[in-house]
């Protein structure tokens, strides 16, 4: 049997299309993974990046970094193309910066090439039909993409032509239920699954980006020829009777997953109930240790400040199992998009280099040719007989980490239903604030910090898709948080 969790009932679909064509659970993550830059083109995009926990059958497993990269060169400011533009979430306006000289070198592209060399099975002509079917055909604008749409309109506005093209097809902003088609990226995907990754890094494409960017920008030719997926070791660590297979460093979601891993394992008494005072002061005091001992040098526990903040993310995960014990857990971004759309291909880039989250020195001050860090951290849990029991990730910028440690915690813990344990209502800890999402009885709290109980589930707690396997037979559930979907077969 198989299963499939993802941010997108499209996303997920294209997975289950080539699983039945006889794919494994590495081609299905790759048909999933470039069908959500269709599906979900504010959140996934061949002009971004991530990462990827691949298990192959044969027991071997690799994290794939495919996060981008900042260029080997910069201009001075004087010379940049960087300016401000402010999104409304309602409760407040967030400012992030845009423009050509925000973009780091995309890895997305060549991530579905490493996970193909690792244990592809399909040709990747066959793996891109999906997303090229759903680009022609078109998607329809759910209520989630249209809430992400409407958050990011002023950076879409910024998108020239064919940004206003996709986004603004009458000059207003496409709305819930009209069909977004994207035949330029259809183009682009039978482009790449002929000449493979070199096609976009050490061809016209990556020439085409060079040169518009030689006004603004600081990407050149030499620093997409440079670009490499980094292939590294899980971080591994013990959790009650399973080993928890995370991102590693120099990303912190991982690391800070660990942490509160290791909190919970040495609790002498735990919480009866999941909903519960006694639960919140539990989570209130995990969280507060990890974050007075945080894991990470100095400027690395900046950056785990900055992102455990307000910042929202506009990243996405997928997972896929298959009957042959093959598991992917993905999670990828774009940033909100840099407004720059790559001519004739309809992918707009990342705008890394203008998130503050992800810049602990500051705005230009990236040491140049180094992968970004980031809290994303796709994960897997092993049983006893070092097979996959858990297959997870999440959104969420700085929430990522807590909102996993949770779902583990209930899943492991207090043995909840798969379902209950991943919409279950969570916690995160701000340095002043300890933020509580709606599902609680808001009772007095014996805290050191401020509580704010949300009156409403939200994106902001992440979007935890998850796999597990019960009984021999694998579950799947979506995050409602973020419309997460599931699939079973």
């Amino acid at each position: 049997m198989y299963a499939i969790s993802a941010g997108h009932e499209v996303t997920a679909q294209a997975a289950e299309m080539i699983l039945k064509e006889g794919g494994n659970a590495i081609d299905a993550a790759i048909a999933a993974f470039v069908t959500s830059w269709v599906a979900e083109p504010c959140m996934s995009s061949a002009g971004g990046g991530g990462f990827a926990m691949a298990f192959g059958r044969s027991g071997r497993v690799k994290l794939f970094d495919f996060f981008v990269q900042t260029p080997q060169h910069k201009k001075v400011a004087e010379e940049i193309d960087f300016y401000p533009v402010g999104v409304d979430f309602g409760d407040m306006v967030e400012t992030f910066h845009i423009g050509k000289a925000s973009t780091a070198v995309p890895g997305s592209v060549a991530g579905i090439f490493a996970l193909h060399r690792f244990a592809g099975s399909m040709p990747m002509s066959e793996l891109v039909q999906p997303a090229i079917h759903f680009a022609k055909a078109g998607v329809e604008i759910n209520a989630f993409q249209y809430f992400d749409f409407k958050l990011l309109e002023p950076i879409l506005r910024e998108g020239g032509p064919r940004g206003q093209e996709l986004y603004f097809p009458q000059g207003e902003l496409i709305a819930k239920g009209q069909v977004m088609k994207m035949e330029q990226l259809a183009d682009f995907l039978d482009f790449i699954s002929r000449e493979g990754a070199d096609g976009f890094y050490k061809g016209e494409i990556a020439q085409k980006i060079a040169t518009d960017y030689e006004v603004g920008g600081n990407l050149s030719r030499a620093d997409f020829e440079a670009y490499e997926v980094l292939e590294r070791t899980p971080l591994q660590l013990p959790y009650r009777d399973k080993v928890v297979l995370t991102n590693p460093g120099p990303s912190l979601g991982g690391a800070y997953i660990a942490a509160m891993l290791s909190r919970l394992q040495n609790e002498a008494k735990l919480p009866s109930s999941h909903k519960s005072t006694e639960y919140l002061e539990f989570w209130n005091r995990i969280l507060t240790a990890v974050r007075t001992n945080a894991p990470a040098p100095e400027f690395l526990v900046a950056f785990a400040e900055r992102q455990m903040a307000i910042k929202r993310g506009n990243t996405t995960h997928l997972n896929v199992v298959d009957k042959k014990g093959n598991a992917v857990s993905l999670t990828s971004t774009n940033g909100e998009g840099n407004g720059y759309f790559i001519e004739g291909t309809d992918i707009q880039l990342n705008n890394m280099l203008g998130e503050a989250a992800l810049l602990p020195m500051g705005f230009h001050l990236w040491e140049p040719n180094t992968r970004l860090s980031s809290m994303m951290a796709p994960t897997i849990l092993t049983g006893a007989d070092k097979t996959p029991e858990i297959v997870m990730g999440s959104g969420g910028a700085g929430r990522i980490a807590s909102a996993i440690a949770q779902v583990i915690y209930l899943l492991v813990d207090h043995k909840l239903p798969l379902e209950q344990a991943v919409n279950a209502a969570r916690v995160h800890l701000e340095p002043w604030l300890f933020n509580i999402e709606k599902g609680f009885e808001q009772t007095p709290l014996d805290i050191p910090q401020e509580a704010k109980w949300w009156k409403e589930r939200s994106l902001f707690f992440g979007g935890v898709h998850t796999l597990q396997k019960t009984n021999g037979q694998w579950l799947a559930a979506g995050d409602g948080r973020r419309d997460g979907v599931h699939l079973t077969g």
